[in-house]
């Protein structure tokens, strides 16, 4: 886990005049010096009492740390909890930064994800916002690192302690049921099949095929070229997939729209009714809810485990 400093920051003072025949009062800010997931230092209030996210995963973290007050600002895609609709966007589809917006908000602390670009970040602290940058981890340990630093910043330091414990006792206990497994699943993960004789799916070192790999499964994009790849429908066929996993269900690929595509009816997973809908969120969002994707996953591909 990375160190985090806790030097004390130069005290800064701000004057000001209550009343022309009152001396002037001082007020001093306690600062704390972090580095973040970029190896910058970055100096954050000791107490946090506002924040903005710019990325899902960010705005999921902080809410599940007890945080979403805090939250005063997101991007266009944070959706979950629904509550979070009510919070004001400082990024809209074209996924550039409202800087107006943000200076106007004057948060303490500014979360960025790898979404966010360098000369974005540079742009915000040439305004003398602050911003934190956050990596998307590659595995659970990772997460929980991730998920114990921001709670660390955010003053939620017991919270995140207590998230961790219980989102390692989730994964453990999904281990554990795994070991009951005789035989593994060759899965496709389906992220996109605008074109269903190209479709896209996720490849090797991402978080998706992990989880199918803690899952009992093989995921078949492992043997293709790249973190997200395109496999031909003669080269899906000939592979022939035990499950086929619906990433893109929300945009209304369901299990009756596949097997309707041409030459999909010769898919093992399509002959046996092992098409299933998932929540594409759940293991793209580099969260606490990526918990949950791995038990969803789990159960779809070895629900005899968990009887």
């Amino acid at each position: 886990m990375k160190k985090i400093s806790f030097m004390l920051i130069t005290i800064f003072t701000v004057l000001f005049s209550v009343n022309p025949i009152f001396a002037q009062k001082t007020v001093t800010l306690e600062m704390i010096k972090y580095v973040d997931d970029l190896d910058r230092e970055v100096s954050i209030p000791e107490t946090v009492t506002s924040v903005v996210t710019l990325a899902p995963s960010l705005t999921e973290t902080i809410y599940f740390l007890g945080g979403e007050n805090l939250i005063k600002g997101t991007d266009i895609n944070s959706d979950y909890p629904e509550t979070i609709s009510k919070v004001k966007r400082v990024i809209g589809w074209d996924m550039t930064p409202d800087y107006e917006m943000l200076l106007a908000l004057a948060p303490d602390v500014i979360f960025a994800s790898e979404m966010t670009s360098f000369a974005e970040i540079s742009n915000m602290e040439k305004l003398g916002l602050t911003v934190y940058c956050v990596k998307n981890p590659a595995d659970f340990d990772e997460l929980f690192e991730s998920i114990l630093t921001i709670g660390n910043v955010i003053g939620k330091t017991d919270e995140a302690v207590e998230l961790v414990e219980s989102l390692n006792e989730r994964v453990e206990a999904v281990t554990d049921a795994m070991k009951k497994c005789d035989d593994k699943n060759l899965v496709f993960y389906e992220l996109d099949a605008t074109d269903p004789t190209k479709p896209w799916t996720a490849g090797k070192n991402t978080f998706i095929s992990g989880i199918i790999a803690l899952s009992c499964g093989e995921n078949l994009g492992d043997e293709l070229e790249g973190e997200w790849a395109q496999i031909g429908l003669e080269a899906l066929i000939k592979a022939d997939p035990d499950i086929i996993l619906l990433g893109d269900a929300a945009h209304g690929n369901s299990p009756e729209a596949v097997a309707a595509r041409t030459g999909w009816n010769e898919l093992s997973a399509v002959k046996n009714g092992k098409l299933f809908e998932f929540d594409d969120n759940l293991v793209s969002r580099p969260g606490p809810r990526l918990v949950k994707g791995l038990e969803v996953i789990a159960g779809l591909l070895h629900p005899e485990c968990f009887k």
